[in-house]
């Protein structure tokens, strides 16, 4: 045992040479488990962006997917960024809601090489890597508004002028809603649009573009918001010049929009459906996974929501 007498002389040096080997090594990069599915939305601000994530993570623990959501904080920038840490961490499946489907284009391009189908949710995109997109039919939920603001003022002998506060730039269910609006407005004689404004969704925006335009005291009779928080910031700029006899019809139906419509500061709100559009994307991918054809989009279900008639 002599050789041994003084062992604990060489402990520092073994392990030191254990810790090198261990770092040497190249571990490969951790992967996800066959069943997760990521979701990047465009923000949690948003009451129906946040009905959507919770359908999405109640419909993957239903359907034994484990779910992965994201979301971009409405920055194009950061949304790329979450779909490829997504396609990184190589995921089953991606669900998206995108703000730019033209600057994502890279990482659907990515996706498609990497085998990982992707869902659209509330966007029609139009890509190869995109096996369906579940969207609300925007075109009717423009013509929905456009008819129920003429029912509102039939009695008028001229056109109803109408200002049409839109959603973000470039996204389709912009292009659609304002699609449905401009359809109707060339199909009929009693409409007239006088103002398109951008409220890019967002209340603070819509009510300084909506407080803008009314500097220029050009007469309309009744406003086409895109969604419900652009309604909230429109509703905001009337009421700051007093203009409380405007009709006003919305898009989605979140929780805030209904007092506004039975205390008549609002006339309607076209709700959309984000359980079904949730469902029906799972019940896509399940398909898609198990080799069966699907189609390129399926419409949710819409309908307009009207409250108390002002005298």
């Amino acid at each position: 045992m002599k050789g041994f007498r003084h062992y604990w002389l060489w402990l520092p040096v073994v392990w030191a040479m254990a810790i090198l080997l261990i770092t040497s090594i190249q571990l490969p990069e951790p992967k996800s488990k066959d069943n997760e599915v990521g979701f990047v939305f465009v923000s949690d601000k948003h009451e129906h962006a946040n009905k959507l994530l919770a359908a999405f993570v109640r419909t993957a623990n239903q359907k034994g997917f484990i779910p992965v959501p994201t979301t971009s904080e409405d920055s194009r920038v950061l949304e790329k960024e979450k779909l490829d840490s997504l396609i990184d961490r190589d995921v089953e499946a991606i669900f998206v809601t995108t703000l730019d489907e033209t600057f994502i284009r890279p990482s659907l391009e990515r996706a498609e090489r990497e085998g990982i189908p992707i869902i659209a949710i509330d966007r029609m995109i139009d890509h190869e890597s995109v096996i369906t997109s579940v969207v609300s039919d925007n075109i009717d939920i423009g013509r929905m508004a456009a008819n129920h603001i003429a029912a509102k003022h039939a009695t008028l002998q001229r056109p109803i002028r109408v200002v049409e506060v839109r959603g973000t730039a470039k996204v389709r269910s912009t292009i659609d809603r304002s699609l449905g609006l401009t359809e109707y407005d060339k199909a009929h004689d009693d409409l007239e649009v006088v103002a398109s404004l951008t409220g890019n969704f967002d209340t603070f925006q819509a009510e300084i573009e909506m407080s803008r335009w009314l500097k220029e005291d050009i007469p309309f009779d009744a406003v086409f918001s895109h969604n419900d928080d652009n309604t909230f910031g429109v509703v905001r700029a009337l009421e700051s010049r007093g203009l409380t006899e405007k009709t006003i019809v919305s898009v989605d139906g979140v929780t805030e929009i209904y007092p506004l419509i039975h205390s008549g500061k609002v006339d309607a709100t076209v709700v959309q459906s984000p359980n079904e559009m949730i469902e029906v994307g799972f019940k896509a991918l399940e398909q898609h996974l198990n080799g069966k054809k699907i189609s390129r989009y399926y419409y949710s279900s819409s309908y307009l929501y009207e409250g108390l008639v002002k005298d």
